[in-house]
């Protein structure tokens, strides 16, 4: 099997099936998506953020497409929590923010949660359709990874962490916490690294102070910018949750619910 890093989802890994459609004659390649488990990263904080809410036992999650869809959701006017971000703040008349500080004290246990943020609830709608979406980051890493490995070996597939990265590119931090996840992932079993999984190791490993790497990133310094320099610090903690958010089980996609990838 192989492992991926796609640094944004428009570098995920594609396949081709080979199929003949004549007896006899040689196969030809079929572009197609590559079935393949997904760990979804925005760990600045949109996937930090869901983690926080799993575990603090809000569900289910509904992912927005936009915070108009969100405002627009029959969740909205039946009393769902609303959380989520617009150009790194809480949208008005929302419940909360993206923060996962301000999250992890939140009374959201057994409530629905309308959520959207810029990159992150972007990234998950993305690869929805590929196979098993689960959501990763610094906080949950060895939990996160062990499902994903299992999910791999039980389906025969691939396994890609998709950072959902910044404005259309790369996002160092994101990319970081790839490594991490990647890192941990190889500690239980042997994958053949592509290119983007062996670069996203080696930035991990040549730079391990993740409190660091997230203070000095672009996603960061807006964080702190905005003065929740608190959110930088909870996403940089390692190993602190057991909780795996995955598509089709705490988290559902708003407006497409019978199309949700289990």
């Amino acid at each position: 099997m192989r492992l991926h890093v796609a640094f944004h989802p428009s570098l995920l890994a594609t396949g081709a099936l080979w199929e003949s459609l004549t007896p006899g004659v040689p196969p030809t390649p079929v572009p197609v998506d590559r079935p393949q488990v997904c760990v979804v990263v925005d760990v600045m904080r949109a996937s930090t953020s869901l983690v926080t809410l799993v575990e603090r036992g809000a569900g289910p999650i509904y992912i927005a497409s936009s915070v108009a869809s969100a405002r627009g959701s029959p969740y909205s006017r039946d009393g769902a929590v609303m959380a989520g971000e617009e150009e790194g703040l809480a949208p008005r008349g929302f419940d909360y923010g993206n923060s996962p500080v301000e999250l992890s004290r939140a009374a959201v246990r057994g409530r629905p949660v309308v959520f959207v943020t810029t990159n992150g609830t972007a990234a998950i709608r993305a690869v929805q359709s590929l196979g098993p979406v689960l959501v990763g980051s610094m906080r949950n890493g060895e939990a996160v990874m062990a499902e994903a490995a299992k999910a791999a070996r039980d389906g025969g597939v691939d396994v890609t962490i998709v950072c959902a990265g910044r404005e259309g590119g790369f996002g160092l931090d994101d990319a970081h916490c790839a490594g991490y996840l990647a890192s941990r992932l190889l500690d239980q079993a042997r994958y053949d690294l592509t290119d983007g999984a062996a670069a996203a190791v080696k930035l991990y490993r040549s730079e391990p102070d993740t409190m660091g790497v997230f203070t000095r990133a672009t996603a960061g310094q807006n964080v702190i910018r905005l003065g929740l320099g608190a959110d930088v610090a909870y996403c940089a903690e390692r190993e602190t949750s057991s909780a795996v958010p995955r598509l089709g089980r705490e988290l559902r996609i708003l407006g497409d619910l019978a199309s949700n990838v289990t």
